[in-house]
């Protein structure tokens, strides 16, 4: 039997996930917190003991989203490749065995487009740009030899679009096949 904590949290967590699946399907605006109770099983009363607001529910998000994108580029200056190579490849691991994850993509994405939504949102979306943020280990692994040379940010922006459009086919097409990681590797691979 589950103590009451654990009841909570999985409660918490089921709330979480229908509010991700309606903000990916309708967006924010397009979905109310009483239709995000109603999908999750429980009372609108309920939900506001976990979630305050939708902007809360869509900030605690916003947090996971952001917690899976803090990553150590810093590292990767040793061997950029080799960096990139298990970063594309977990990620496509995470896509096959968490569907949720893909959804995860498409909010953080569509985020970027409704910055009117919430000031704590996009305060912790300009601190996890991962783009930006992998600027300076494309340059470093062009110095090696391992990437192609061109632009260092048209380089990120290539590896990073192509893993976010796959895992938005994924979001909207489940059994899609994924397609193998190295492929994405290889458009920015020398």
């Amino acid at each position: 039997m589950p103590t009451k904590k654990e009841q909570q949290e999985y409660r918490r967590q089921q709330i979480l996930r229908v509010a991700l699946e309606l903000f990916v399907r309708r967006g924010f605006y397009g979905v109310s917190t009483r239709e995000i109770s109603k999908a999750a099983g429980i009372s609108s009363g309920l939900m506001f003991h976990y979630f305050d607001s939708k902007e809360h529910l869509y900030e605690e998000l916003i947090a996971i989203g952001c917690e899976k994108m803090n990553v150590d580029f810093g590292s990767a200056l040793a061997n950029p490749l080799l960096f990139i190579n298990e970063f594309t490849h977990e990620i496509f691991k995470m896509l096959e065995q968490n569907p949720d994850s893909a959804k995860m993509f498409v909010l953080m994405s569509n985020a970027y487009f409704h910055l009117d939504i919430s000031e704590k949102a996009n305060a912790m979306l300009a601190r996890h740009h991962i783009i930006e943020q992998s600027v300076a280990m494309i340059v470093k692994g062009q110095e090696m030899g391992q990437f192609k040379q061109g632009s260092p940010l048209a380089l990120s922006v290539t590896l990073y679009s192509a893993i976010q459009g796959i895992a938005q086919e994924v979001a909207l097409h489940p059994a899609v096949p994924l397609p193998n990681p190295d492929w994405i590797i290889d458009m920015i691979k020398k």
